[in-house]
């Protein structure tokens, strides 16, 4: 995998960009830019080369269909101003069924449209789509800056982590979930488990052989958070990590309620960080409450990607990134 640095990008090069464009927006206004603004660096560099950036990529589920309010052009006016040259914007490329069928047809289309390929979409290069696995036959691809800086930080926790290596996993998705706390349960020197995971006895069933290195919540507050002897059994053992990687929120955040286990803990694994441990997070929801508790910088890095983050740390790769490397 070779990053966009290394790529032959001139006065009017136009480079096809597989971008992060996933963002939520509520009436036609961006509620959350980590994504776009980690493409940036990448887009910015083409323009500065005098290359022209021909940006794609989607929001949400359209399922093949023409959604208004899932329109990538409600992007356009963050791009203005934030990009500092020319640029070509397409449209959501999940409005057509071909993208997500992985179609060899659209693929050529759209690689007609330029002479060098970037993936800077990490958290969609879990899916086997068109954008993602087929234009890489055709053009020369690169990684973007972003790309590279994920694959890096990431490899940190699978390749000679320093120990104890600590992992924290919660949200609701237990099917996603679950491989990765069977995966971190033989080679971390800890899993801690919150959210509705916790509550999930098949997980339970399934790593009774590694309990002992699974650590379930004591205690709840109605079932929609983490308690606090919990909270207090788990306080030395997250100080103590020198690797931590978190995905999931600890309990139903959003609701002050029960946002105590969710806070806390992340207060705790930013005093780790100070006290020299590499932390990284990852996932929507998770971003989303590093950032109403203040803790987004604290950490020392944040993945764009939940799943993406998740099955890299499974399974070492993703299908997005093997289409770059057998590229190159």
């Amino acid at each position: 995998m070779q990053c966009v640095d290394k790529a032959d990008i001139k006065t009017g090069t136009k480079v096809l960009i597989r971008c992060d464009l996933d963002v939520p927006i509520k009436n036609g206004e961006i509620v959350e830019a980590f994504r776009l603004d980690a493409g940036l660096k990448t887009l910015n560099y083409i323009i500065d080369l005098g290359g022209i950036p021909v940006i794609v990529g989607h929001i949400g589920r359209p399922e093949g269909k023409v959604v208004p309010e899932l329109s990538t052009s409600q992007l356009k006016p963050y791009f203005d101003k934030n990009l500092l040259g020319r640029y070509e914007l397409l449209e959501n490329l999940r409005f057509d069924p071909r993208e997500e069928a992985n179609d060899s047809v659209l693929a050529k289309e759209l690689a007609q449209k330029a002479s060098i390929y970037v993936n800077e979409s990490f958290a969609n290069s879990l899916r086997e789509h068109m954008s993602m696995v087929k234009i890489p036959k055709l053009l020369p691809s690169y990684a973007g800056f972003q790309l590279v800086k994920e694959v890096e930080s990431l490899k940190r926790i699978l390749v000679d982590p320093a120990r104890p290596l600590l992992a924290v996993i919660g949200g609701a998705k237990i099917e996603s979930k679950k491989p990765v706390i069977q995966k971190f349960a033989q080679i971390a020197d800890g899993v801690l488990v919150g959210g509705r995971l916790a509550l999930e006895e098949p997980i339970v069933l399934d790593l009774k052989i590694l309990m002992d290195k699974v650590y379930y919540p004591v205690d709840y507050i109605d079932d929609k958070d983490i308690g606090p002897k919990t909270l207090e059994g788990w306080r030395e053992t997250i100080l103590n990590a020198k690797t931590i990687v978190w995905a999931g929120p600890m309990g139903l955040f959003e609701n002050d309620k029960y946002s105590m286990g969710t806070r806390r803990v992340g207060e705790l694994v930013a005093d780790a960080v100070n006290r020299g441990c590499f932390a990284v997070a990852g996932g929507g929801d998770t971003v989303t409450a590093l950032n109403k508790f203040g803790l987004f910088n604290k950490f020392s890095f944040v993945s764009t990607g939940g799943s993406a983050m998740l099955d890299f740390l499974v399974y070492g790769t993703l299908p997005g990134i093997k289409a770059l490397c057998q590229r190159n």
